[in-house]
């Protein structure tokens, strides 16, 4: 088509520039793939910038119309003629050709020049080349109207200056405001010697009211469809006077990967750069976050768009990533769309980076998923630290504490930062604090115990609160139901590991879990400083007494699996001695004698104390006997049978006191932390319980049930003897390890 429109019919070369044109062209690659996008508009306009070799633009608004002026090296008349003026016309003659100034064009379709009347109604160009000026202005009515007549136009451009000296007195003949901007076009050039001034001015006329944002705005969405503006010191551009750079273009970054520049790569041998950041906060459009995929420095790909990764979708939204890959704009075939919005990603050419880029989003999502949750903790530590110290939320143990910082952090992981989101953590920090002791349930069963010691002498009103301190302690019940069912699975599992693990491991559980050889009375705890003041008393004195020279005797490893338990008032001392449950290894009289010697020597010190001893290992057959009445032997037979037995019978009486109904989700989580022996044990316990029966057959109904096929046989218990449950505090003791060495 080119060459029908050309000079060929009849025109000579020096005919009057017209603007060549087919059918409905002007408003389908002008009007309505511009509309409503002025910084697009805008976007073309900067191309034709950069690929004129300009290192200086300007982008200015006034009253009805925006000017975008460069200094580049601008076209001379037989240039406007037959490239400029012509739609459609290639900018380049190779894809990898590049400018005059060695720049990579960015121009490639030949129809950004149509771009302006995406906003405008009348443009003015007015370009200088070695010197000379010419002007002119397009009228989109007088477009679209030749246009309507079908077939193939020519468009002959209103003249104000044709290859006229590129002084001041050039500009004149079109209105007032027209001259006005072309003479402060020309008076920057001032300086420059006459013969090598150049540069081109773009003027749009007849903007609506809103056809442009905000100056702020247009500087953020020229950021975003392009990557030189901000990385060349050679191309500087200005909206408003201000300088368009990083600071002002781009969003804050909270993590940046990497911490500053890009980084570099090949994907199928091609060359590729990215960064990759992510906001402070995402109060920003949802159509902002992503991806932009850049060619030439200009965008290729838009936001928001992803490589069609998947998960962690909750963080995609703060990502604001950069990814430069020339060679897309070097392919033979254009796989850029005409709006340089998206490209061809079904195209063979693209498959790779498509993957590496699914690849890659996923690593960066994961990298900041790591690093926000590590921030958050730091947060809410600090915060939790500065609500306790002011007496805001309850203190726990270190343990505890830390447990409340880590499930306020996962759930608030997605605030995002600032005054809301601080007040909102610090809401959470009290509420799972007060709910980490159950604290408003215990403040209504304490008004009710209230209510029920204030109650007037009279039955019904004392039936009525009487069962509503009933009701509340429900949830009371519960919490130890779940703390029973948890210890009764410890021991199932430690069952199977007795026989596997050293004295010293076993040493170790016994002191962080006491509760395993003493299910029922008074609970002790270990207590290390007691243990090694005996040990250091023994060690020092070097008397013949015979209380403390088998101590001395002894090596570190055999006093190892020696634990010292104490009362909360140091009234009472146990000394448990600890060995294997091995047929080979069984309990014996040196065993006794280790450990009445640390008996005697505790009596010595603390003569007030209650001091007893308990021997556990493998008692023979015949049964040893050690034959002091200070010592209790056991095996760990008996004591593990023991205390689960202690422990589900307590699940059974919280069980029954608490008279859950059929739905009730609190009996599922009874079977998940008991495990399928504990359930096994209680459907056993239930045939002769009828009120247990009664709530093992709502666990059926409610499909909470263990069929005989998975489940262990169940062993035998002895008789029951149910402590009150008080005298088993609750903790939260975590499962202990079946497989530790």
């Amino acid at each position: 088509m080119e060459k029908q429109l050309s000079d060929q019919k009849g025109k000579s070369p020096d005919a009057d520039p017209e603007l060549r044109f087919d059918h409905n062209v002007i408003e389908h690659l002008g009007i309505k793939l511009y509309q409503n996008k002025p910084v697009n508009v805008l976007a073309e306009l900067l191309a034709n910038c950069w690929d004129a070799d300009a290192q200086h633009v300007w982008v200015d608004f006034r009253q009805g119309f925006a000017t975008v002026a460069d200094d580049g090296f601008g076209m001379s008349l037989k240039a406007l003629r037959d490239r400029y003026l012509v739609i459609g016309k290639s900018k380049r003659t190779s894809p990898k050709e590049q400018s005059p100034g060695g720049r990579k064009p960015m121009g490639r379709k030949g129809i950004g020049k149509l771009a302006p009347f995406g906003v405008a109604r009348m443009v003015d160009v007015a370009t200088v080349n070695a010197g000379v000026l010419n002007w002119f202005t397009l009228s989109l009515d007088d477009l679209l109207k030749m246009g309507r007549d079908g077939g193939e136009h020519r468009y002959k451009p209103v003249f104000h200056a044709k290859d006229v000296s590129a002084d001041l007195s050039a500009a004149q003949g079109a209105t007032s405001t027209a001259t006005a901007e072309v003479r402060r076009f020309l008076r920057r050039m001032r300086k420059i010697p006459l013969a090598e001034r150049s540069g081109t001015l773009v003027a749009m006329y007849g903007l609506t009211a809103n056809a442009l944002p905000a100056p702020d705005d247009i500087i953020s969405g020229l950021g975003a469809r392009f990557s030189v503006v901000l990385a060349r010191p050679d191309f500087k551009v200005r909206v408003s006077s201000r300088l368009i750079d990083e600071k002002r273009a781009l969003p804050a970054f909270d993590f940046r990967i990497p911490a500053e520049g890009f980084k570099e790569g090949k994907v199928g041998g091609r060359p590729v750069k990215w960064w990759a950041g992510f906001v402070l906060r995402a109060d920003w459009p949802a159509d902002q976050a992503g991806v932009g995929v850049f060619a030439h420095s200009k965008i290729a790909q838009d936001r928001p768009f992803f490589f069609g990764a998947k998960g962690k979708e909750i963080y995609q939204r703060y990502l604001y990533a950069v990814v430069e890959a020339d060679w897309l704009d070097e392919l033979e075939r254009d796989l850029v769309s005409t709006d340089r919005t998206s490209i061809d990603w079904h195209d063979p050419e693209t498959a790779e980076l498509l993957e590496w880029g699914r690849k890659e989003v996923g690593t960066w999502l994961d990298r900041y998923a790591e690093w926000r949750a590590t921030l958050v903790q730091q947060e809410v530590e600090t915060a939790a630290s500065t609500m306790r110290s002011k007496g805001r939320i309850h203190i726990f143990s270190d343990v505890e504490n830390q447990a409340i910082v880590k499930l306020v952090a996962d759930a608030s992981g997605s605030l995002g930062r600032g005054a809301a989101a601080d007040k909102s953590r610090e809401d959470l920090l009290d509420v799972v604090s007060r709910a980490w002791i159950n604290q408003p349930t215990r403040e209504l069963l304490r008004k009710a115990w209230t209510d029920l010691a204030n109650a007037a002498d009279d039955a019904d009103a004392f039936k009525s609160l009487a069962e509503t301190v009933g009701d509340h302690a429900v949830p009371e019940a519960m919490g130890l139901a779940l703390t029973f069912a948890q210890r009764a699975f410890a021991l199932s599992v430690l069952e199977t590991a007795i026989g596997k693990k050293s004295e010293a491991r076993l040493q170790k559980l016994v002191e962080e879990f006491p509760w395993i050889i003493q299910p029922r009375g008074e609970l002790l705890t270990a207590d290390q400083w007691l243990k090694t003041s005996i040990e250091k008393i023994a060690d020092e004195d070097e008397s013949k007494d015979r209380a403390g020279r088998t101590i001395r005797e002894m090596s570190h490893q055999e006093r190892a699996d020696f634990v010292f338990l104490t009362s909360p008032s140091e009234t009472r001392i146990q000394i448990v001695e600890i060995k294997q449950n091995d047929p080979q290894h069984t309990l014996n009289l040196e065993n006794r004698r280790q450990l009445a010697d640390y008996l005697d020597m505790v009596e010595s010190e603390r003569s007030s104390a209650d001091v007893s001893g308990l021997l556990i290992g493998h008692t023979g057959n015949p049964r040893f006997d050690a034959k002091d009445s200070r010592i209790t032997v056991k095996s760990w037979d008996e004591i593990l049978i023991e205390c689960r037995a202690a422990y589900l019978e307590l699940l059974a009486g919280t069980l029954e006191q608490a008279d859950l109904g059929p739905g009730d989700s609190r009996l599922a989580m009874v079977k998940q932390f008991g495990g399928p022996k504990v359930w096994t044990w209680l459907n056993k316990m239930a045939q002769k319980d009828k009120r247990l029966a009664a709530i093992m057959e709502k666990a059926k109904q409610t499909g909470i049930m263990i069929t005989a096929s998975t489940a262990a046989p169940a062993p035998a218990l002895p008789p029951p003897t149910p402590p009150a449950a008080a005298e088993i505090p609750p903790d939260a003791s975590a499962a202990l390890p079946a497989n530790e060495d």
